[in-house]
């Protein structure tokens, strides 16, 4: 270990080269159409940097970023991220989401535009394995992609609120249909931007553990634990044994509006008093008794709405109520591991639950 190079070490040579006190900001040079070089500027001490500092797992992070070749009025971000090297990137997913945006409204606009991207080979991990003769299984490598910058569906409250969410679920439904399965709706993927005439559009985000028709499986563990379906965090569903159905995501989405409308009062998270906080920091069995017994809780519809999603929750609970009708069919059933075909969950879990005027966009 004492041969290793700063790129050996996980540290991004052309991002911060060497140890010393943290930059406020370093500029990374991109190549970029027709070789020409795109400078992009990182703001590594801003407020809105979002981070997650770990050994092991993708470690992504989120900087506010500027460049003189991207001039966005909502700005840009650069997001850095750890990939598996097995899997379909990002960038390649975002591409076959834009081919299919071309051919469906719903989709058009309610996806990251990516500015550009890079993969930084150099830093593989498969370079440690190979070095050390060690199978390259689960090999990571660093990819930097510049997006524009979005906000967090969270700040949304009322009617805009309902309108981005479903948007957001109209979008994942026909990229489903189209052969890309999002598989990691949480809320912190569900985000918002405004049009040019000030017209709000939900955004579904972060393709990270996205797959497509002919890549993975289906039955690799992928999710944000509090929000994934009973079902996956269920033993069979955490070793990898229960192939990821449309269902899963839909509820999932149930999941991500329950939280917001519970726990956001005009676009802020509470303070204090936050119901479902025994759904975080706790390992996946106990997270889903915790939200097997939510579900089952006969009270729920007295919890109180948080300001602004007084109208929302309901839909919310309704979604629910569906969920749990459906769950316990599934139970008495004959075959209780068959799943839904994908049209019949999105309108038993979702559609039916969502008044007509949001549905009909007016």
């Amino acid at each position: 270990m004492q041969r290793f190079q700063n790129c050996h070490w996980g540290l991004n040579p052309h991002v911060d080269p060497q140890f010393g006190d943290c930059p406020k900001s370093r500029k990374v040079t991109l190549p970029g159409e027709q070789g020409r070089a795109i400078d992009v500027t990182l703001d590594l001490l801003s407020d809105e940097r979002v981070t997650h500092y770990g050994l092991n797992g993708r470690a992504t992070n989120v900087f506010p970023a500027k460049s003189e070749a991207f001039r966005c009025k909502d700005g840009i971000v650069a997001k850095l991220f750890w990939a598996e090297q097995s899997r379909t990137s990002e960038p390649e997913i975002l591409w076959k989401v834009y081919e299919i945006a071309e051919r469906h409204e719903e989709v058009r606009g309610h996806v990251p535009d990516m500015m550009c991207y890079h993969t930084y080979w150099d830093t593989s991990t498969a370079l440690i394995r190979d070095r050390l003769g060690l199978k390259p299984n689960g090999a990571r490598v660093l990819y930097l992609i510049v997006l524009r910058k979005l906000r967090p569906i969270t700040e949304l409250v009322e009617t805009d609120f309902l309108r981005a969410w479903w948007a957001t679920v109209k979008c994942h439904l026909t990229l489903w249909k189209n052969g890309v399965y999002h598989r990691d709706i949480s809320p912190s993927n569900l985000m918002f931007k405004r049009t040019s005439d000030g017209k709000i559009m939900g955004v579904l985000n972060d393709f990270d553990l996205a797959s497509i028709e002919d890549g993975l499986t289906g039955t690799e563990r992928t999710g944000t634990v509090p929000f994934m379906a009973l079902e996956l965090l269920h033993p069979e569903g955490l070793r990898g044994q229960t192939k990821h159905a449309y269902e899963y995501d839909a509820e999932s989405f149930i999941w991500a509006l329950t939280w917001i409308t519970l726990r956001y009062d005009n676009g802020t998270l509470r303070a204090t008093g936050r119901p479902l906080d025994e759904w975080l920091g706790v390992n996946a069995t106990t997270c889903r008794r915790e939200k097997s017994a939510f579900l089952l809780y006969t009270n729920r519809r007295k919890l109180q709405a948080g300001i602004g999603h007084e109208e929302n929750l309901p839909v919310a609970h309704a979604c629910m109520d569906n969920l749990l009708r459906y769950t316990a069919s599934k139970v008495s059933s004959a075959n209780p591991n068959q799943v839904m075909e994908v049209d019949a969950a999105f309108a038993k879990l979702l559609r039916d639950s969502v008044p007509a005027f949001v549905i009909a966009n007016k």
